[in-house]
């Protein structure tokens, strides 16, 4: 059985003793969330190219 937070592969007698191990919980999240991932920044994308995130971009070159 798969663990479902790291998605290692468990024996469900050891499954009491499993421990995740940091780096791959952090993979398996990201990977779990990467079409979120992947439409947050078409999303930023979107907003850039609008008259609005234009403005945006155009004012922070400006104050910096």
């Amino acid at each position: 059985m798969p663990c479902p937070d790291c998605g290692e592969s468990v024996a469900a007698d050891a499954r009491d003793q499993h421990r995740c191990d940091d780096e791959r919980w952090l993979t398996y999240q990201l990977f779990q969330l990467r079409e979120e991932i992947a439409s947050f920044e078409q999303q930023v994308a979107d907003y850039l190219a609008s008259a609005r995130g234009r403005f945006e971009l155009w004012d922070a070159e400006r104050r910096r």
